[in-house]
C-alpha cells in the first residue's frame, strides 16, 4: 500500500510536470501568434525580415519571400521557414499563413508592397484658429432689464455655444471693441440687430433684440446676453502637406475644445503662419512653451477640415514653395526603428531649424495609435534654447533615413528631453481620408 501511494504521487507530479511545460508551451505560441502582425506594408525594395519559433513556421510560395536555401529551390517550392525575408521590387499583395508544426494553420499574416506616399516635411510654426473672422461665442447670460425682467436674448435668437459671430447689420467685427461699438449706436426704434453667423462652417443670419440693463450697478446700456472671445486656439508646428492635392497635416493631436472652454468642441478652422518671438524653458513637472505671435486678419495658410486624434487636417490655400523641403517617402511602421533621427521645427522667428533626436522605443501598432514612439532630444542646442520638448512643437516632423516617420506629440512632464511621437503611417491615412 505504501509503495502505491508513492507511485501515484510520482505520477501526479509527473502529471503537473508535464501540464505545466503544455502551459508554458501553449503561453510560448499565443504570445508569437499576437506578436506578429496582421498586415505588413512594405515599401518597394525595403528588405525586412520576420521571424516565428518553434513550434510556430512560416508557409507560402512566393518569389519575394526567402530562407536560408538556394533562391532556385525557394521560387519553386512551397516555403516552410522560421525566418522569412520579404524582399520586393514592385507593388503586390499576397499572404503568409502562420503553422502550428508545420502542419496547423493558426494565423494568416497579409503583407502588402506598395508605394509610400510623397510629402514635404513641414516644420513651420503655425498659429490655429477657431476662425480666422469674427469672435467666438462661448457662453450666454441672462439679464435683468430696468423694467426687473429676466432676459435671455441669445437663446431666444437661437444664437449658440460656438458659434462665431462674423458681423453686426452687415458690419464686420473682429474684436470685442467693435461689438460695443455696434451696440453703443443702437437704435431702439429699430427693435432687431441683424447678426451674421458661422455655424459648422455653414453662414447664416439671425435677428435679436438688445436688452437695455445695468448690470451689477454698472450704467445702463444695450447687451446681447453673450460672452465672446478671441478666435485664436494656440500655437503648433505643420507637419507636411502634398503639393499635388494640397492637402496638409498638423499637431500630431486631437484639438479636444476650443481654447480649453468646455462644450465647444473644435470642429471648424484655419491656420496661419506664427512667428514665435520666445520660448519658456522646460523643467522637470513643468513643460515648457513657445511664445508665437500671428494675425489672425492675414490670409489663412489653409482650412481645417478634419480634427482627430492624430491632428488637424485639411487643405491650403496655396503656399510658396520657392524655400520648401522636397518631398520625401512616408515611412510604413515597419520601416521605423530605435536610432538616430531629426526633427524640423520652429524656436526663433520664422525659420526652420533641423535638431537631433534619438528615438529610444518603437511600439508595434497592428492599428492607429497615438503614442508610436518615444523619442529622446539628444541636440545640445536645443535643450540650450528649450529644455526639450515643449509645448507648440507638436506636429513637428521626425526624419529618420531621409523618410518622414511620425510627429512629435507629447512631452513627459518629469522629464522634458523626452516624450511621445505618432507614426507616420496613421498620419497619412487621416491625411488621404478627407475629401479632395
Amino acid at each position: 500500500m505504501k509503495f502505491l501511494k508513492v507511485f501515484r504521487k510520482r505520477i501526479l507530479f509527473l502529471w503537473l510536470i508535464v501540464g505545466l511545460m503544455l502551459i508554458a508551451f501553449g503561453g510560448s505560441c499565443l504570445l508569437q501568434i499576437n506578436r506578429l502582425p496582421p498586415i505588413l506594408k512594405v515599401s518597394p525594395g525595403q528588405r525586412i525580415k520576420i521571424s516565428a519559433y518553434f513550434p510556430l513556421s512560416f508557409y507560402t510560395i512566393h518569389q519575394h519571400l526567402q530562407k536560408d536555401i538556394p533562391s532556385r529551390y525557394a521560387r519553386s517550392l512551397p516555403l516552410l521557414a522560421n525566418n522569412l525575408i520579404v524582399n520586393s521590387p514592385a507593388y503586390e499583395k499576397f499572404d503568409v499563413q502562420v503553422r502550428l508544426l508545420g502542419a496547423i494553420p493558426v494565423k494568416r499574416l497579409h503583407v502588402e508592397i506598395a508605394q509610400p506616399a510623397m510629402v514635404v516635411p513641414g516644420g513651420q510654426a503655425i498659429g490655429v484658429l477657431f476662425s480666422s473672422k469674427g469672435m467666438v461665442i462661448i457662453g450666454h447670460l441672462s439679464l435683468k432689464g430696468l423694467d426687473q425682467h429676466i432676459y435671455y436674448p441669445a437663446k431666444d435668437a437661437d444664437i449658440r455655444i460656438g458659434d462665431v459671430l462674423l458681423a453686426m447689420d452687415d458690419m464686420p467685427v473682429n474684436r470685442v471693441d467693435e461689438v460695443e461699438y455696434q451696440l453703443r449706436n443702437y437704435q431702439p426704434k429699430r427693435k432687431f440687430i441683424k447678426l451674421t453667423i458661422l455655424r459648422r462652417g455653414k453662414q447664416i443670419t439671425t435677428k435679436i433684440r438688445p436688452v437695455y440693463c445695468g448690470q451689477n450697478g454698472t450704467i445702463p446700456r444695450y447687451m446681447l446676453g453673450i460672452y465672446i472671445e478671441d478666435p485664436a486656439a494656440g500655437v503648433g508646428t505643420l507637419t507636411c502637406y502634398d503639393p499635388v492635392s494640397q492637402r496638409f497635416a498638423g499637431l500630431g493631436h486631437r484639438i479636444a475644445e476650443f481654447a480649453g472652454k468646455k462644450g465647444i468642441p473644435f470642429n471648424q478652422g484655419e491656420i496661419v503662419l506664427a512667428k514665435i518671438n520666445g520660448v519658456r524653458v522646460g523643467i522637470p513637472g513643468q513643460p515648457g512653451e513657445k511664445i508665437g505671435i500671428f494675425n489672425s486678419l492675414l490670409n489663412p495658410l489653409g482650412k481645417i477640415e478634419k480634427n482627430s486624434r492624430f491632428g488637424i487636417y485639411g487643405h491650403l490655400y496655396g503656399m510658396d514653395y520657392r524655400n520648401a523641403e522636397t518631398p520625401i517617402a512616408a515611412a510604413y511602421h515597419s520601416e521605423v526603428t530605435v536610432g538616430p533621427a531629426q526633427i524640423y521645427t520652429v524656436i526663433r522667428g520664422t525659420k526652420i531649424e533641423h535638431f537631433n533626436v534619438e528615438i529610444i522605443k518603437v511600439y508595434r501598432q497592428d492599428a492607429p495609435r497615438d503614442k508610436g514612439m518615444v523619442i529622446k532630444v539628444v541636440d545640445p542646442l536645443l535643450l540650450k534654447l528649450t529644455g526639450g520638448i515643449i509645448q507648440g512643437m507638436s506636429g513637428s516632423p521626425i526624419i529618420q533615413h531621409g523618410k518622414f516617420i511620425g510627429a512629435v506629440t507629447h512631452v513627459l512632464v518629469n522629464d522634458p528631453t523626452k516624450g511621445y511621437g505618432v507614426l507616420a503611417e496613421w498620419m497619412i491615412q487621416e491625411m488621404y481620408g478627407i475629401a479632395s
